[in-house]
């Protein structure tokens, strides 16, 4: 990248991660020309905070067009001429053609140490696998799935008691300082060095969960234990197995004492 004074971005993703780095840019007094959400968000919290929600909140020139291939959109991203693009907790490719408008690129923070686990759910197979360790990767993004060169690391090392939530919880914080610095380096202009990845040293893990997410019970106690807690994520569906034709779910006694609570408030009211 080139040392020059930034002039404009665009943000594009969703999830809580995003909502929070969106929240860092804007503490860095550089407002989006445009965010563009996740197709699946409604503008209204699930399990994280909306990024469209949180984008309209703060006055901001929000996407209705959601899809990445839209020609309308690209066409109103590319009259933007934003300096750089922000990818953070995108669900979405970025095609050829966005990827070539900004001339500083496009950024995103991936929950793994690159090119280890490029694809979706990086940490639950990472947790399945038995890996003592995940990580934080930001890098240019370029054709392909979690490809392009890595600007910075970091590793997050994990307990045994570690599920995929608190995994999570532990990338998202320490991204989110990652990537307030880039958003420093690139507020001030500095130069923003990146290394290629080692395609030699490349895993991919395609959409889905760690064995479709159902318990095999002929492994072993260790594998089984990791399995669950990759498989452990409140609100998603958490490890199941089957009892001839029936489907059983494995919860802790939190979620029990839970449903237990609610039942009993019921019958008070």
């Amino acid at each position: 990248m080139k040392k020059g004074t930034p002039k404009s971005c665009v943000f594009i993703g969703g999830k809580q991660f995003g909502v929070d780095c969106l929240r860092i840019l804007l503490a860095s007094d550089k407002k989006p020309k445009l965010v563009v959400p996740n197709p699946d968000d409604g503008g209204v919290d699930t399990w994280h905070e909306s990024l469209a929600k949180a984008s309209r909140e703060n006055g901001l020139s929000t996407a209705k067009e959601t899809n990445l291939n839209s020609e309308s959109l690209i066409e109103r991203i590319s009259k933007i001429k934003p300096d750089i693009i922000f990818c953070i907790g995108g669900t979405q490719i970025l095609p050829k053609k966005l990827l070539h408008i900004p001339p500083k690129g496009c950024v995103n923070i991936h929950p793994a140490l690159l090119p280890k686990y490029r694809g979706r759910y990086s940490i639950p197979h990472a947790i399945f696998n038995g890996d003592k360790q995940i990580g934080a990767t930001v890098h240019f993004m370029d054709e392909g799935m979690d490809k392009g060169p890595i600007i910075a690391q970091k590793k997050i090392t994990l307990s045994q008691d570690d599920t995929a939530k608190t995994a999570y919880e532990k990338f998202t914080s320490v991204a989110s300082k990652m990537f307030s610095e880039l958003v420093d380096d690139w507020v001030k202009g500095k130069t923003i060095s990146a290394t290629p990845q080692d395609e030699s040293e490349a895993t991919y893990y395609p959409l889905g969960l760690p064995n479709a997410g159902v318990l095999d019970w002929s492994w072993d106690g260790e594998r089984v234990r990791n399995f669950i807690r990759a498989m452990t994520f409140e609100p998603f569906p958490p490890a199941c197995f089957y009892l001839g034709q029936k489907r059983m779910v494995i919860v802790d006694d939190s979620y029990v004492n839970m449903l237990e609570y609610i039942s009993v408030k019921k019958a008070v009211e």
